[in-house]
């Protein structure tokens, strides 16, 4: 899966930098050596690589900023470094370890770069999603086939062998038989062949709410969490963890946050909030109070972009996700979950299930502090966007595992660290 290539490329970057870094200190006479100090400067130049997705080694796009990048980060340490010990021998250190970096980046960029000469098979709306999810992408080179090209099968053929054609991804999910005969033999001449639902969930990682039905989740693999007891356990061991372990560290952050939010406007600090949980049953969601006090004076409203019932204090809490930090106490109590679909109010959840296919399905496990949704989808607050969140909710509650959970904590601390909440 594409997941899964993206994880043993960063994870092959991240052990080989590793090795040249332990077999620098083994060699040159450092003053520390191998230090918990120079494991912590490895672990921070991975980190802020991640953060500024210089770990994405995607040579379609341009690279001399990343490379900069890694260049700055890299001298910043190694400043700091010197500044610490004042030993010379981290100069040459340093010019071999950020070497060594760049190298390794180039060399993975262009191993894993291959252009693709594709088409899509199909007309219609799934066909429109494949080519918007395409579109700038330099990896695939995209032919149109002409309508009467997929009409006979033969044509069809001769248009592959022209066009080198060595990707087909199919843009419909009902095959007559005909159809269904030639594309295997495609696909057993050596041709890649890829579902309309594959692409969507590899590439896009999100599943298509309009194209899928009973049948489909009924087949469908994945979804451990709804029935693996000891997949669940582990789960709740991460939530409690993670939420003693933030808690602790943001406790100072929590108690300023408190007294600007008192000093700001009349109110309560803490806002409680009816929200939907598991089993759609309903629970009492903390947050730090991030708009006026007479905000739903006339009732409940959907949240907005630049919304005026947001104080400027709350505004900046909203960005960088600080209003919700009170949530950790849900997930203690065990309503929330720390990964999952955010918890939505009642009055709206009525509404959306009238007008979204599957929309309860969210609600098959707990809600989270943060989720796959939030961290893939930008802020919006609509029927359309709420359909597209749960494109992704799906796909998190169908391929949850406790890497994915890891995945999440680090986009939403890239998140918080740029400010780009709602």
């Amino acid at each position: 899966m594409e997941q899964n290539r993206i994880f043993n490329t960063k994870l092959l970057y991240i052990v080989s930098t590793g090795i040249v870094g332990f077999l620098c200190m083994h060699f040159l006479p450092l003053t520390n050596g191998i230090s918990l100090f120079s494991i912590a400067a490895y672990a921070f130049i991975c980190l802020c690589l991640y953060l500024t997705d210089n770990l994405s080694f995607d040579l379609s796009k341009s690279r001399t900023k990343n490379y900069i990048v890694i260049f700055l980060v890299n001298l910043f340490v190694f400043i700091s470094w010197f500044a610490y010990t004042w030993d010379f021998w981290l100069i040459p250190f340093m010019f071999i370890f950020i070497s060594s970096q760049l190298i390794l980046n180039i060399f993975i960029s262009m191993l894993t770069f291959k252009r693709k000469h594709m088409t899509i098979f199909g007309e219609g709306t799934a066909k429109e999603n494949i080519l918007g999810s395409l579109k700038d992408d330099e990896k695939y080179v995209y032919f149109q086939s002409n309508p009467e090209d997929i009409e006979s099968f033969k044509n069809f053929n001769d248009f592959i062998r022209r066009n080198k054609i060595t990707l087909i991804i199919l843009g419909k999910v009902k095959f007559n038989k005909e159809e269904v005969h030639e594309i295997l033999q495609l696909k057993l001449s050596g041709i890649e062949v890829i579902s309309y639902y594959e692409y969507m969930e590899e590439r896009e990682q999100k599943i298509d709410v309009e194209s899928i039905d009973e049948e489909w989740l009924l087949n469908s693999y994945g979804f451990q969490i709804l029935h693996n007891s000891f997949q669940t356990k582990i789960k709740r061991i991460f939530d409690i963890t993670i939420a003693v372990i933030i808690g602790l560290i943001t406790l100072p952050i929590m108690a300023v946050a408190a007294i600007i939010v008192r000093l700001e406007s009349p109110g309560p600090i803490i806002y409680r909030q009816d929200r939907v949980g598991e089993n759609e049953k309903e629970f009492p969601v903390l947050k730090f109070r991030s708009m006026r006090n007479d905000a739903e004076k006339n009732g409940a409203q959907w949240a907005q972009q630049n919304d005026p019932r947001v104080t400027k204090f709350g505004n900046f809490m909203r960005k960088t996700r600080i209003d919700e930090l009170p949530q950790l106490l849900n997930v203690l109590r065990g309503d929330m979950s720390f990964i999952g679909p955010r918890p939505e109010r009642m009055v709206f959840i009525k509404d959306l299930e009238k007008q979204i296919p599957y929309y309860n399905l969210r609600h098959m496990i707990k809600p989270g502090l943060t989720g796959w949704a939030q961290v893939m989808y930008p802020y919006g607050a609509s029927v359309e966007d709420a359909k597209r969140k749960l494109e992704y909710d799906l796909y998190y509650i169908k391929e949850q595992s406790l890497y994915m959970d890891i995945v999440i904590m680090f986009k939403t601390l890239k998140t918080v660290v740029f400010g780009k909440g709602r």
